[in-house]
């Protein structure tokens, strides 16, 4: 019997570990899906970039689906919402984060996407009457003077159109608010797989439209080794394995802490943007940016300590 328990003890450590490694894995592929898309948004239009990337991940999690013997089937009444939530959390999630990545940097860029818990804090005391603790409201605080101060250095930097890039990230920030605010309900009714399935076959439908404007309005991809292989690795491995191992993860480790693993994304983009693209990020980036880790850090841990 001890020798059974003792057994057991270790097959679970062994479990929650590789739950542990699955959630940072996933948050080193999200933060290098950053540098990626900086790297080739200038040789593959960004709305064309965004729908390829939806579109191989949409395979991707359709096979992956099958193998795990999950239904995709969906009532034609669930299709309206889990189209609307595929419109904000991935057709305008791509769309904004690579027009993003026109104009500013993949280190920016990463901070000012990171604050949407800060944000679904605010939307869920405005609109949904949740009450919002001294933490809370302290990390929400903490969030926004770094997203302002960082967006307000750029422009006062004069970087060619940075503050714009800088607003656009934050604007997918909003969108993925809303999209959690609205998918609070609707979500329980799914699996994590088959929700993410919908959402990205629904985000893929608008972004084939928007790829075709962008092609009909001039927008040419200029196709070669290295922004074919990143193409593939943004849809594939990023996004496809890289919601697949979240999924998983969150399976083997509370959702709560699982959470915290978000915060390396930006670490990793600031490593890789300095190492691959040569980003020299400035003093005044790398503190807002603190201030915004911290202020979401507190927000987040307000939140599970209510």
């Amino acid at each position: 019997m001890r020798e059974q328990a003792i057994a057991d003890r270790r097959a679970a450590r062994q479990h929650t570990i590789g739950g542990h490694l699955l959630l940072a894995t996933t948050a080193v592929l999200w933060g290098s899906s950053y540098i990626g898309t900086r790297a080739i948004v200038g040789d593959v239009p960004p709305l064309l970039l965004g729908f390829l990337r939806a579109l191989s991940a949409t395979v991707v999690l359709g096979v992956l689906a099958k193998l795990a013997g999950e239904s995709l089937r969906a009532r034609s009444s669930a299709w309206i919402p889990l189209a609307g939530l595929g419109v904000l959390g991935v057709a305008y999630f791509y769309i904004g984060l690579n027009l993003a990545l026109q104009w500013t940097t993949a280190t920016a860029a990463s901070f000012l996407s990171l604050p949407y818990p800060a944000l679904t804090a605010v939307g869920g005391w405005l609109f949904l009457r949740e009450r919002l603790g001294a933490r809370q409201i302290a990390g929400i605080g903490l969030a926004a003077l770094g997203a302002t101060w960082l967006t307000v250095a750029s422009a006062q930097d004069n970087v060619g159109g940075a503050w714009i890039g800088n607003l656009l990230a934050l604007s997918i920030t909003v969108a993925w608010t809303a999209y959690t605010l609205l998918g609070r309900r609707l979500l329980l009714k799914w699996t994590p797989l088959a929700a993410t399935f919908h959402m990205m076959a629904a985000g893929t439908l608008v972004l084939a439209l928007a790829a075709g404007l962008e092609y009909f309005g001039g927008g040419r991809p200029r196709w070669t080794v290295e922004s074919t292989l990143i193409t593939l690795y943004l849809g594939v491995v990023c996004t496809g394995l890289g919601y697949a191992f979240w999924n998983a993860g969150l399976r083997r480790v509370r959702a709560a802490t699982a959470s915290v693993y978000l915060y390396l994304q930006p670490v990793t983009v600031v490593v890789l943007g300095i190492a691959l693209l040569g980003e020299q990020p400035s003093l005044v980036t790398l503190v807002a940016g603190a201030l915004v880790i911290a202020g979401t850090a507190l927000t987040a841990g307000g939140e599970r300590a209510r």
